[in-house]
């Protein structure tokens, strides 16, 4: 089990200020560059997001996990992956836009299978993955750098009619980058309804304000399309 105990040395608080100073152009070539230290730095200050995916995932799937069709969004080194293989599932998709963290992912053995993907671009977002989906997860894209929220008509694209859509991400996030204003608008138009949230804190085992990052409120949602 990974642990997220431990402390932070200056070297890995170093590195941490370095994230998010980057724009859509290089997202690639930073988590390329991060994929090294990525779980190490992280979550040891308290990155519960992928976890808290996992676990909604498992509540909205219950005894039926084990059966249900998984894309991991962003799947970075594959944390999310790793804690829904414990919860119980066994067909995951992974994307991600960086070849470093797919590798990382395909080290855990818990995806059956992996693609580099740029997201965010509905126009062109892949046909093989339409409409195949029991869950997506989404766990660190909706944030400062990373995508907008054409992100959730790719999820929707995705999903089976019934299917969960489940990401977490700041608070503060959900008005700052518009995402509240899309989700809401999608739930009016009856493409999908909110059946859980759930509210956190994020980077709780920081002693300090550390760059951009300290202690902040975050929230995972699971909506089922309609």
């Amino acid at each position: 089990m990974l642990s997220f105990d431990g402390e932070l040395s200056e070297q890995h608080k170093q590195e941490m200020q370095k994230h998010g100073n980057f724009s859509q152009e290089n997202i690639a070539d930073h988590y390329n560059e991060l994929s090294s230290h990525y779980e190490e730095i992280y979550l040891r200050a308290g990155w519960h997001d992928p976890l808290k995916c996992a676990e909604l995932a498992k509540t909205c799937m219950g005894d039926i996990a084990e059966s249900a069709v998984v894309l991991d969004m962003g799947c970075g080194t594959g944390l999310v992956g790793k804690y829904l293989v414990e919860r119980g599932f066994k067909e995951i998709v992974g994307v991600d836009a960086s070849a470093g963290m797919l590798e990382k992912a395909r080290s855990k053995g818990s995806y059956t299978e992996l693609q580099e993907l740029f997201l965010g671009l509905p126009d062109t977002f892949p046909e093989n993955l339409h409409n195949r989906f029991d869950i997506i997860t989404a766990s660190g894209i909706l944030a400062e750098g990373h995508l907008d929220n054409k992100v959730f008509d790719e999820m929707l694209m995705a999903l089976k009619t019934g299917g969960y859509a489940i990401f977490a991400t700041r608070t503060m996030y959900l008005t700052q980058y518009n995402y509240i204003e899309k989700i809401t608008e999608l739930e009016k138009d009856g493409k999908w309804k909110l059946v859980h949230d759930v509210t956190f804190d994020r980077y709780d085992k920081l002693e300090e304000e550390v760059g951009r990052f300290k202690k902040v409120e975050a929230k995972a949602f699971a909506y089922q399309k309609l």
